[in-house]
Parts: C-alpha cells; structure tokens; sequence
C-alpha cells in the first residue's frame, strides 16, 4: 500500500478496528491477507509451459549441434548398403569425428543443419515436454490423489507426448539427419546424393523429387525412438528432481529448485533416455538418409524397404553392437543438450513464478487501497465491492496457472447476487450495515469456499 499521512493513519486504524475490508473472522481464516508463494514449476502448464519447452531445447541446440552431427555420421560409418565395409572406420571415437570434420570443413561442417536443427528442438519439444505434463495431470489429477503419480502414468505420459512430437515433426527430422549427414570431403560416410543448400532448398527438393509423403517416411522408428526417449527422460528427471527436493533421505544433498537441480537431474535422464533409444535412433538415420527409387510407380528405399528390414540387415552385416554405434557421441551431445535445456527451462519457469507472485502482490494491494479508500469516503456497498470483495478473499485458493479461476469467479457471481439480495429494494448497502450485514454474508461464503477448498461436503 501507498504511504499514509496521519490523518489516513487514524481513519486506517478506525478501518481495522471495525473489520476492515473483510470480517475479523475471514481474516483469522485467510491468515495473512494476501496471496501465497507460486508453487514451483506452476509455469509447466498450459500455453505458457508449451512455450517454455520449446525455446529452452531450442536455444540449447547452438551449443548441441556439433556433437548432433557427429552421432550422425558415427551411425553412418560402416554402413553396408552404402558400400561401406563394416569394420573399415572412419572415425575411432567422436572425438576424432568432431575433430576431422572441423579440420576438413571447419566451422561450417561442425554446424551442418543448424538452422533445422533449432527448428527441430522448437517445435518438437513444444509437444514433446510441453504436453508431458498436461497428460500427466489428465492421468493423475493431484486435487483427487495425495500421492505423487505412478511411475507408469510418467511412462504413459511421456509416451503420448513422446510420440506427438514425433508424428507432426517428422519432416524436419528428415531435413536435419540429410543436412548433418552431406559432405563432400572424400571421406565422406553414408550415402552422398542428398546435397542441398539449406533448410528450404531441402524441404522444396524432396518435395518435388520424392512426393510430399517422403518427408513422413520413417515415422513409425522416429515414433519409437521418440516414445522410448520421452517416457523414460521426463520420468527419470522427474523422479529424481522430486526425490531430491522433498525426500527427507536426500536432504544431505543440499539440493534446493534451481539451476544445479535441473542439470544434475537432466543429465542423469539424458543417459538412460540415449540408452533405451540409440537401437531406434540407428535404425532411424539409416532410413532418414538412404536414397530412393520408383519401381512400379511405387517409392521405396534402395537400401532398406522399412524399419524391420532396416533392422535385420544392420543385424546380419554389422551385428548387435551396431546399434549402439554413435552412443558416446549420442551421449556426449544428449547430456549437455538436456543440462542446458532444462537449465533453460527451469530458469524461465521460476521467472514466471516470480512475475505471477508481484502480479499477485499487486493486485493485492490494490484491491486493499480501493477498499480502504471506500471506507474512509464513506462510500456505499455496491455489487461491484462485494465482489471485489469475494474475488481477493479467496484468490489465495487458486492454483495459479492452474485453470481455475474462471469458474471461482463465475461462482462468486452467484454468491454476490445472493448477499446484494439482502439489501433490499434500496440494492446498496450503506456504510453502517457492513458490520451487521456485508461482513457476516462474506464471512459465510469464504468459509464456505475454504471447506470446499478442504474437500469437505
């Protein structure tokens, strides 16, 4: 609240002393009369957590692409279908690829595909984590269970947000793999025929050449791969970031809701997700990058016929070590590309929380200064006031982000109507039935929201 002179002073003093802007008994319910910290990670929800998903990946992947691109071409190296030999390399390690493609190609080649790159991560992830959590609540509301959810409903959860994000964004995936996969250096890995200029060129040529379905060809592994990935990296992140911050026999750790949580949760996902998902994610670059050929009118991959096929002919002429063929490389670019982007989103959540708690604080005040000032000018109760009234007495029962407060106010409506009917044909009250009438019918309907609040009948 703004500063008083004396004369507000007394009159605010006289204000308290006769109930205020609401009855003691409200008050002594409430607590402090004004609104209650943001609960962490509230910003996960809705719009707003969508949007946070897929710029924190997104910016992250300026720093992830190198190590992108050497997964790639790691996956690549060996393949038989592409006149490969299996067990002629390359590249020993990704730390000899990342070194051999910047001294061949420089720059430019450790950042191949970097704009599809920073569009993948994007729109991908604004599906992909950004509905992770709105399926979750879906499955396990927390208004109804005590617990925190399942473990399998974190499986599930992340499956359906997994496999979302794969679905629609598909042909992006397509473009990235063919970009960070293209050289001309003579050592070159995998097939060479995809050379295109950028982003758009990609998308404009395989669309003519190949047919607009081309760019969904190997959904069906990318689906896999990406439900594989999902489910297991948000629920191990969540697990372990929710055991860290509240089970007591983690408490030596120290941990608290901030950025060293975030990395040291996300990089642990990032290993187990690269595990359960780099069989996929061989098979996937494979199929993204091997060229095709019209037989019979009909498109078909000249190397594999699909992901099954792709499968056993990896099996049979490279064996069951290939796939994990690029893991370090997938690892070393996973774990930092998920530190940094849970880093990211983690610090734009807890700016949100921050903005909603002054916002909250605001409002706060403000509704106290138009109470107070009513008071004081000896202004009449009016519908308005009793709602305004209503509205800042059990706005701290909402869950912010939370998606109720439209119905709360809807239903305060209804309480005002019924509290104005006491006034009688006059439809104000005046200053001296705020004590007898106005307190006593707000006080009964904040209990009544406090019990159902409580989940008393």
């Amino acid at each position: 609240m703004r500063s008083l002179s004396s004369a507000d002073r007394s009159a605010l003093d006289d204000w308290i002393a006769t109930g205020g802007w609401l009855h003691p008994g409200t008050l002594k319910a409430l607590g402090p009369a004004r609104p209650p910290p943001t609960p962490e990670g509230s910003g996960k929800g809705g719009l707003e957590g969508m949007l946070i998903a897929g710029v924190g990946p997104a910016g992250a992947a300026v720093f992830s692409n190198p190590f992108d691109v050497a997964k790639v071409r790691m996956q690549l190296q060996g393949e038989a279908s592409s006149g490969g030999k299996a067990k002629n390399k390359v590249f020993c390690n990704v730390w000899e690829c990342l070194y051999k493609t910047g001294h061949n190609e420089g720059i430019r080649g450790l950042q191949k595909g970097l704009s599809a790159s920073i569009i993948r991560e994007g729109s991908k992830n604004f599906f992909r984590i950004g509905l992770f959590h709105p399926v979750l609540d879906q499955l396990h509301d927390r208004e109804v269970h005590s617990t925190s959810p399942p473990i399998w409903k974190r499986l599930v959860a992340g499956s359906v947000s997994g496999a979302a994000g794969a679905i629609i964004c598909n042909p992006i995936e397509i473009v990235k793999t063919r970009l960070q996969a293209s050289s001309l250096h003579p050592n070159a890995v995998g097939y060479q025929g995809h050379q295109y200029t950028g982003f758009v060129d990609a998308f404009r040529v395989i669309s003519r050449g190949e047919g607009v379905a081309a760019l969904w060809s190997g959904t069906g592994v990318s689906t896999v791969r990406s439900v594989l990935s999902t489910s297991v990296n948000m629920t191990v992140n969540t697990v372990l970031k929710e055991s860290a911050l509240e089970d007591p026999k983690w408490a030596w750790l120290g941990l608290t809701p901030g950025p060293l949580t975030d990395a040291v949760c996300s990089l642990a996902s990032a290993f187990f997700a690269v595990a359960a998902n780099n069989p996929a994610d061989v098979v996937r670059t494979r199929l993204y990058n091997q060229p095709f050929e019209m037989v019979g009118g009909r498109r078909r991959g000249a190397y594999y016929d699909g992901a099954i096929d792709a499968f056993r002919k990896v099996l049979r002429d490279e064996g069951p070590a290939a796939f994990f063929k690029g893991f370090s490389g997938h690892f070393i670019r996973t774990g930092p590309h998920y530190v940094v982007a849970f880093m990211l989103m983690g610090g734009m959540e807890r700016a949100l929380v921050r903005y909603r708690e002054a916002r909250q604080e605001r409002d706060w005040a403000k509704g106290v200064d138009l109470s107070f000032e009513a008071y004081k000018e000896g202004k009449v109760w009016t519908r308005s006031s009793v709602e305004r009234a209503l509205a800042a007495a059990t706005a701290p029962l909402d869950s912010p982000g939370g998606g109720k407060e439209g119905a709360r106010l809807k239903a305060l409506s209804s309480d005002a109507e019924a509290i104005m009917r006491m006034a009688g044909d006059k439809g104000v009250f005046e200053r001296s039935d705020y004590l007898t009438v106005v307190a006593p019918a707000i006080d009964g309907a904040v209990a009544r929201w406090h019990a159902r609040a409580r989940g008393a009948p």
